[in-house]
């Protein structure tokens, strides 16, 4: 009997537990349960992409551009460089080729629409097909709106949205003809959240999301993948040819600083290796950096409280100051001493190995 009750008991206990669930926890576990079954389904049926023989068109010959091109072709990818100053895809071929990685450069202003029928020909009269197109090219304008113009917001959605987006429509008809392909577009956590002192930028990249996120529902049966890469700060060294308004000395020393603290930045050949491995994996999305993560789902989650901090941010810790005049970064870097110059050495190493100009 005491048996029996105990059974009866533990039976009891449980169905009572199970009923007694809150709404809100039965429709969080069912969630949960039905997210874990979509990743394992999700992982099973896709096949890894293999970068052997790809051919990769990338904008930028510098920075994460340049860390993609190692990336992919240390993985067996034949390159296409893209960019508007010759030196400088010179010097990335260089290195490239000292490595055995094969690569070809094409001259291009993205921002001119007439230039990108030009460079596609060449591409494919040079290598014969384009596998895979990686949207990475940009600059950035760091200072507050007081020392923006309208050609700030104008430059940086010729750039970085209506250069991309026009180099995907000349691209995808040659993609459909090949049978599938593939596009990259690198936009940034300033896409998924505005932040002060980067508006321009930000305007440009939150666009670039909304034509990426769309674009790969759109082309999910063409056998087009796209895949959206949402960096976070990356160690890439290009905080030194970014430009400066306002009080530029005082943005350059904030942005310079926070963009080269480990932890709060990733090293560029973290983020292009975590890019290609989403490729491989053809996913839809890649964020990278656990910051940019938590800050995308405090967004979400907290948007009165988010914009509370980053408004208390910008009233008490980012400098004021309305000059108009653009200062590029390496002119800045060279008035700081070295204290400084000791906490953005990876940056500078970056740099070095990315490209960027040096000192």
């Amino acid at each position: 009997m005491k048996a029996g009750s105990e059974i009866f008991s533990e039976r009891e206990y449980s169905g009572t537990s199970s009923k007694s669930l809150p709404l809100w926890q039965k429709v969080g576990l069912s969630a949960a349960a039905m997210i874990a079954v979509a990743r394992i389904v999700g992982k099973a049926a896709r096949t890894k992409v293999s970068l052997a023989g790809k051919v990769v068109l990338i904008t930028g010959s510098r920075g994460l551009g340049l860390a993609l091109a190692y990336e992919f072709g240390r993985h067996g990818a034949l390159l296409a460089l893209c960019a508007r100053d010759e030196e400088e895809l010179r010097r990335a071929c260089e290195g490239l080729r000292a490595e055995n990685i094969e690569v070809a450069y094409f001259l291009c202003d993205l921002t001119k629409e007439n230039e990108l029928r030009p460079l596609i020909d060449g591409v494919l009269k040079r290598l014969g097909k384009i596998d895979i197109l990686i949207n990475n090219a940009g600059a950035i304008q760091v200072g507050p709106i007081a020392s923006m113009e309208h050609s700030d917001f104008r430059e940086a959605m010729d750039l970085m949205f209506w250069a991309p987006v026009n180099l995907t429509f000349a691209v995808l008809p040659e993609m459909k003809r090949q049978g599938g392909g593939h596009i990259i577009n690198i936009t940034s956590i300033g896409g998924r959240v505005s932040v002060p002192h980067l508006l321009p930028y930000s305007c440009a990249k939150f666009a670039f999301v909304a034509f990426s996120t769309g674009l790969a529902a759109e082309l999910r049966s063409s056998k087009v993948h796209v895949l959206t890469a949402v960096p976070g700060l990356m160690r890439t060294g290009s905080y030194l040819n970014a430009k400066f308004k306002g009080d530029a000395r005082q943005e350059f020393a904030w942005f310079g600083l926070l963009g080269n603290i480990p932890g709060f930045s990733v090293a560029a050949s973290y983020a292009a290796a975590c890019i290609r491995k989403a490729l491989e994996r053809e996913r839809y999305v890649c964020t990278i950096s656990l910051p940019a993560k938590l800050l995308i789902a405090c967004e979400a989650l907290l948007p009165e409280t988010t914009r509370m901090m980053i408004a208390a941010a910008n009233r008490f810790l980012m400098p004021d100051g309305e000059s108009k005049q653009s200062v590029e970064g390496h002119s800045l870097d060279r008035t700081f001493g070295r204290s400084f110059h000791a906490f953005t050495a990876l940056g500078q190493r970056a740099a070095h190995a990315l490209n960027e100009k040096t000192l």
